[in-house]
């Protein structure tokens, strides 16, 4: 029984590799990519993930993380229902900017 416990427990690590960076850290890297600090890019991160659903937290870390979309150009192609989900993070993102260390 042990012995079966260890294999799935190894291939549940092994997947978890497979997937790559999480979805924060491929809009943490991204940011910085663009020029911001990473105390910044993930203070925005945390904002997104903290406000956006879980789905389109991932459908902006696919569009601007893993296929280098600009930022602007993918809010403008989501529905406006979208849109409104990212407008209501947007005082939190602008926190970060300004103070560098998470709007705290």
């Amino acid at each position: 029984m042990k012995a079966g416990s260890l294999v799935a427990f190894a291939i549940l690590a092994l997947s978890a590799c497979a997937r790559g960076p999480s979805d924060h850290q491929v809009l943490v890297e991204s940011c910085v990519a663009n020029g911001e600090t990473e105390v910044t890019c993930s203070c925005i991160a945390d904002a997104m993930q903290k406000n956006l659903s879980k789905e389109l937290f991932t459908k902006t870390a696919d569009a601007v993380g893993r296929e280098k979309k600009d930022m602007m150009s993918f809010v403008g192609e989501l529905t406006v229902d979208e849109q409104m989900s990212f407008s209501a993070v947007l005082g939190d993102m602008f926190a970060c900017s300004l103070t560098g260390e998470g709007g705290e």
